[in-house]
């Protein structure tokens, strides 16, 4: 190669090398600034001082790959392929698009070398998808197995009626499909009334509202049609949000803000509107 070939092929990098690194500043911007607020949203505690860094973001992810990593014997060790970047509705929703997309590229570039590093084996190749989520504060990954995942759910089921009988044994990582029963008492102008809500830890949300078509359908006309909304966290946590009423959800009294997501403790008075709900363990 030639003095000035070589030259050449160094200006090309540099100028490469902006469009594809990291905007390292513009991410630390976003990151530092929600210190243990992110790790509350992780599950995890951080000493407040420390803040959070995009290195403590991406192991917590590998982290949760590790857990989630299937043992299927001869077909090797299955990692889930599908990263849900999760953001805090919101200050950080908001972030400029370069922002998010260059954590996008950190994030999946992290799990692809993760997932190769330690030899595991995916159903598809991994990719990442991005959604403000209410029920999140700060930012976290929750890796998943994609378009996969009720299949995996039914074979485990399967597996797992099996090794009850003696038959097989559950592999490492099979998903859990345990449901959680939840008695909501509502009391209504014209008497209380119960419904049993089935909550599957860290699935679907159950809405609420005055819409019939709403799980927990709530009659009344201070309640707006699509009022909030319920999730129970993988740790098997009940949350509510709020997901844009009229005249409001309240916890014991106090008013929790739009898109903010509150914990629901055992004894605790839900309003929605003027009906007042409390949840209990079936």
């Amino acid at each position: 190669m030639t003095k000035a070939s070589a030259k050449n092929d160094k200006k090309e990098e540099k100028k490469k090398k902006p469009e594809g690194a990291l905007p390292e500043r513009l991410l630390r911007r976003l990151l530092e600034g929600m210190g243990a607020a992110v790790d509350r949203g992780l599950g995890r505690e951080v000493e407040t001082k420390s803040g959070l860094t995009t290195n403590m973001l991406l192991e917590r992810m590998k982290h949760l790959i590790d857990e989630r990593v299937r043992d299927e014997g001869a077909k090797g060790q299955i990692a889930p392929h599908h990263l849900k970047l999760k953001i805090e509705w919101g200050t950080h929703s908001e972030a400029a698009p370069e922002v998010i997309e260059a954590l996008e590229h950190e994030v999946l570039a992290a799990a692809i070398d993760h997932i190769n590093d330690h030899r595991y084996r995916t159903l598809a190749p991994v990719d990442i998808e991005t959604e403000v989520d209410i029920f999140i504060t700060g930012i976290a990954v929750d890796p998943t197995f994609g378009e996969f995942e009720e299949e995996l759910r039914q074979a485990d089921e399967e597996r797992r009626r099996a090794a009850e009988l003696g038959k097989v044994d559950i592999p490492k990582g099979a998903i859990k499909l345990h449901d959680v029963n939840i008695i909501a008492r509502a009391t209504m102008p014209d008497g209380a009334r119960e419904k049993v809500l089935s909550f599957r830890p860290g699935g679907r949300r159950i809405s609420v509202g005055r819409g019939s078509d709403n799980d927990l359908h709530l009659n009344d006309k201070s309640v707006s049609k699509i009022h909030a909304a319920l999730v129970m966290n993988r740790e098997g946590t009940l949350m509510v949000a709020d997901t844009g009423s009229t005249n409001g959800t309240y916890i014991n009294g106090r008013r929790i803000a739009y898109g903010e997501a509150r914990q629901i403790e055992e004894g605790d008075v839900v309003g929605f509107g003027n009906i007042e709900v409390r949840f209990r363990r079936e």
